[in-house]
């Protein structure tokens, strides 16, 4: 990488912190908590359909269509109606034990801790995230991310989301960097690429979920330890 480049900002969910296993996890204790095998579902199916809704409702919250409270007040109960179980009120209930769960889940995303822990002397780390403001820093916290991280910035805060132009405006300027002085590193081809793209800093696309990205990214990567070669 240039020698210019002086900080990292990093994604959080399924970038940093392994969304996926940690939501599986989770999914998982929920399933056998609230007894859903009991309704004739499988547990294998009860993950697939969460996924399913949640990306789908995350991908319109990237696209400015539903706010962070739509998401929460919709997703479990879309899960219920797709899988045809009537459980009055337990959706909901669902939704409150997802969110405390899976918050305090700690698993990363494999080759994280080894980058962060190489590179903490040579560049500054920075968090900016979608997530919900309250659910982030649990995770960070969970995670064991906090030595390494200079600045969080969420878009609760900034009260912009990636991947409009203001919320990078604004995490510049609370790090105190010139746009050359910077990459995005995340895994959404839409919110962290084509965000950091199209405000002018380079990017890393950790392309685990294979998705195509629009634009061509200044460096692809499918393992986040590849991220030694390029820093």
């Amino acid at each position: 990488m240039e020698a210019t480049k002086k900080h990292l900002i990093f994604d959080l969910d399924d970038t940093l912190w392994d969304f996926q296993q940690n939501s599986h996890d989770t999914l998982l204790d929920l399933f056998d908590a609230y007894r859903i095998g009991d309704q004739g579902i499988e547990v294998a199916r009860f993950i697939e359909v969460f996924r399913e809704i949640n990306n789908a409702l995350w991908d319109r919250f990237d696209e400015g269509l539903i706010t962070r409270e739509v998401i929460r007040k919709e997703r479990f109960p879309a899960v219920f109606e797709k899988l045809d179980i009537h459980l009055n009120g337990v959706a909901m209930q669902m939704q409150d034990s997802f969110m405390s769960t899976c918050s305090a889940k700690s698993t990363l995303v494999k080759g994280v801790k080894e980058v962060l822990t190489k590179f903490s002397s040579t560049y500054k780390f920075h968090i900016l995230s979608n997530g919900f403001d309250e659910i982030q820093s649990i995770k960070i916290k969970a995670g064991g991310l906090e030595p390494y991280f200079d600045k969080v910035i969420t878009s609760g805060r900034a009260g912009f989301r990636k991947p409009e132009p203001e919320i990078f405006d604004f995490a510049l300027n609370e790090i105190g960097a010139h746009k050359e002085d910077c990459i995005m590193i995340g895994d959404n081809p839409f919110s962290d690429i084509e965000g950091a793209f199209k405000y002018g800093i380079d990017q890393v696309y950790y392309n685990v979920h294979k998705k195509a990205c629009k634009i061509t990214p200044t460096h692809i990567i499918d393992d986040m330890s590849e991220l030694m070669k390029i820093l």
